[in-house]
């Protein structure tokens, strides 16, 4: 990344070149070489190219960030917005430069920029939250999105035992469909998102806890996935597995990650 200065300096730095590649007679230093030369110049425009185009890009993001945060801050009362701590707003008007196209990402940005300039909320703006979101994918932007409303979701880990002695292997585990209801893509092999709340924090799933809401988990017990990965292949027969186990447990937003999803999702 390359702010205004540092362009500068590599605007410098070919001017620098040119200088020193022709002298005050504007013919080449060494004249067998001058047509090889004569190349340098051009080649570092060529080079310079994207960051041209990046500061351009970067502009028209700013303009739209504007629009974005107009939105955001319509209802609050003018004299509660105020400018933002300068080490959550800059990386955060970095980092939504790069997921202008993405509503999920963009939004998340606008949120927290948006509570940052809120002096009734800027308090619970954690640093953190920036970096949070950078580690974040459009999927996982959605779930959390759902998370929010339910607080809590039901996972099932789906095992393969040698007649329920309690010996076994975990098959699939911390199962959910939250992704078909999030319009995720894939839909289902979604476990690894939860790996990564539960890493940053957002999340997490106590060993021996589960909902209590009637029949909660009887909609991923009953999912045709669920009920493919219970058919036990024969290799797993020869083992000694015959017999299938669910283990029912929660995923649960943490404290902080709930002050997270109050900050940045709507």
């Amino acid at each position: 990344m390359m702010d205004k200065d540092s362009l500068e300096v590599a605007k410098d730095l070919v001017k620098e070149v040119g200088k020193a590649v022709y002298n005050d007679g504007g013919k080449p230093i060494v004249e067998p070489t001058g047509e090889l030369i004569g190349l340098i110049p051009r080649a570092i425009k060529a080079a310079l190219l994207p960051l041209e185009k990046w500061i351009i890009s970067k502009e028209y993001n700013l303009s739209e960030t504007k629009l974005l945060l107009n939105i955001k801050l319509e209802n609050i009362n003018p004299e509660n917005i105020e400018p933002p701590e300068t080490h959550i707003a800059v990386p955060a008007l970095q980092y939504i430069s790069y997921c202008m196209d993405n509503i999920e990402l963009r939004n998340m940005y606008a949120n927290l920029l948006a509570a940052s300039m809120n002096k009734v909320v800027k308090n619970g703006v954690h640093p953190a939250f920036v970096e949070i979101i950078k580690q974040l994918c459009p999927n996982e932007a959605k779930i959390l999105k759902y998370l929010k409303q339910k607080t809590a979701i039901p996972i099932i880990t789906l095992r393969y035992e040698i007649d329920n002695t309690g010996i076994g292997m975990n098959i699939l585990e911390h199962f959910s469909n939250v992704g078909e209801k999030c319009d995720c893509e894939p839909p289902i092999k979604i476990q690894h998102y939860f790996d990564n709340f539960n890493r940053l924090g957002i999340t997490y799933i106590p060993p021996d806890y589960l909902l209590t809401e009637n029949n909660i988990y009887e909609e991923l017990e009953n999912h045709p996935f669920i009920k493919e990965k219970m058919v036990i292949p024969e290799n797993y027969k020869a083992k000694g597995y015959k017999t299938n186990k669910i283990n029912k447990k929660g995923l649960f937003l943490t404290a902080f990650g709930k002050e997270f999803c109050k900050t940045c999702i709507d």
